[in-house]
């Protein structure tokens, strides 16, 4: 399987649509006429494609994992969808998450000690993933799967890797210059193409959410110019493999962060999509962007896991659908999960970031306390890097300047 996604596509130079600055009156007016609520989208969605892609914002952000744990919650989700894949966590650690998910505990308490036992493995290659997030959306499948006749299953879909195989700095080295890793997004499409095979239907039908990161989810590509091979983002393998209409690709608001050079703030369509959300009271909304303003507007974004930046793309180019969930300056990053370094842990997680800091920066000094504090404190910071004022009024600037 692995071999077959290496192949070169000859519709490879397909044409993108000129990029348009749409107006604040037109995007609004488009939001207000065709726009239908994010969860109602996602299963309608559902109707007519077997797979919905979609693409988070910052990593960090816990906002989006409110509109998240309403699609699962949701019985309609267990009943005809059943099964949730997510770019986060590691292929060969599936048995372990499904097994916590869908056992049975006492108490409450009992469940989260088993919750930070199995967290502290790390489901990455990382020493730990501290996104406070991660921790919000496994528990809120357990509660699911703790009242529900039908559980969801939840597929992990990054490379294998575990703390237990890695002693050295030299090994860590070799997992990090290793072919999965340095082509993820293939993987990970190849990874989900496996497991789907093996889901049971429901209702005589596969399907399946997957969430993964903008870059990777977008329908995008490019030629490596050493191996002339392509590069594709995961949602444009998952096409590939699936078909493009079996798959939609649907990506969350967020802000031009390829563009950020470290003091300005570039809001998508100039400030003119927010501004639009703001005009509408910021109610949340879902629409298709093929052959609407907001499908027309440039696209700004890596490809999957590369620092290649797309080229010459409109967002109805790289997705087929677009949520606003939360107006920008509510976007909050989170992360540290408090208790999860204890005394007994402290020894293995200053083993692991020794490694990994003499592995990919030698020489650095280790900030172990600084990173011992992030996984381990409760930390909340604005998404959007400004704060929440400073955002707000960035937006009433474009409002004026274009009345």
């Amino acid at each position: 399987m692995r071999n077959l996604l290496l192949f070169v596509f000859s519709a490879f130079t397909a044409i993108a649509l000129k990029a348009q600055t749409s107006s604040i009156e037109a995007l609004r007016t488009c939001a207000a006429e065709k726009g239908m609520p994010p969860k109602e989208y996602i299963f309608k969605l559902f109707e007519k494609s077997d797979i919905v892609v979609l693409g988070e914002r910052d990593h960090r952000d816990t906002v989006q994992y409110d509109l998240i744990q309403d699609i699962l919650a949701d019985p309609r989700f267990a009943e005809q969808i059943g099964y949730v894949y997510t770019e986060v966590g590691s292929y060969n650690m599936n048995d372990d998450v499904n097994r916590l998910l869908q056992g049975s505990y006492p108490t409450e308490a009992a469940f989260m000690d088993s919750l930070y036992a199995y967290y502290r493995k790390s489901e990455t290659f990382y020493p730990m993933w501290e996104k406070y997030n991660r921790i919000k959306f496994l528990k809120g499948i357990y509660e699911i799967n703790r009242t529900s006749p039908k559980k969801i299953r939840l597929g992990l879909t990054d490379c294998e890797f575990s703390w237990d195989e890695i002693r050295t700095v030299e090994d860590y080295k070799d997992f990090w210059k290793s072919p999965g890793l340095n082509d993820r997004d293939s993987l990970m499409a190849t990874h989900i193409s496996e497991m789907y095979a093996r889901q049971t239907p429901l209702n005589g039908k596969r399907k399946a959410l997957v969430i993964t990161n903008q870059p990777h989810a977008i329908n995008d590509s490019f030629i490596l110019k050493k191996s002339n091979t392509v590069y594709g983002a995961q949602g444009w393998w998952m096409k590939k493999i699936f078909g493009e209409e079996r798959v939609k690709i649907v990506v969350l608001s967020w802000f031009d962060y390829v563009l950020f050079d470290g003091s300005n703030f570039p809001m998508t369509c100039g400030g003119n999509w927010d501004a639009a959300f703001e005009l509408l009271e910021c109610r949340p909304f879902a629409i298709d962007l093929k052959n609407t303003p907001y499908g027309e507007t440039a696209y700004n974004g890596h490809v999957g896991g590369t620092t290649t930046k797309s080229k010459n793309k409109c967002w109805q180019d790289v997705a087929d659908g677009l949520i606003y969930y939360a107006p920008l300056y509510d976007h909050v990053a989170a992360w540290g999960i408090e208790g999860l370094v204890t005394k007994e842990f402290e020894p293995e997680i200053k083993r692991r970031l020794t490694i990994f800091f003499e592995a990919t920066q030698p020489g650095a000094e280790i900030p172990m306390e600084a990173a011992i504090d992030e996984y381990n404190v409760f930390h909340t910071y604005p998404a959007a890097i400004k704060s929440r004022n400073e955002v707000k009024e960035l937006i009433k600037n474009v409002l004026e300047n274009n009345n």
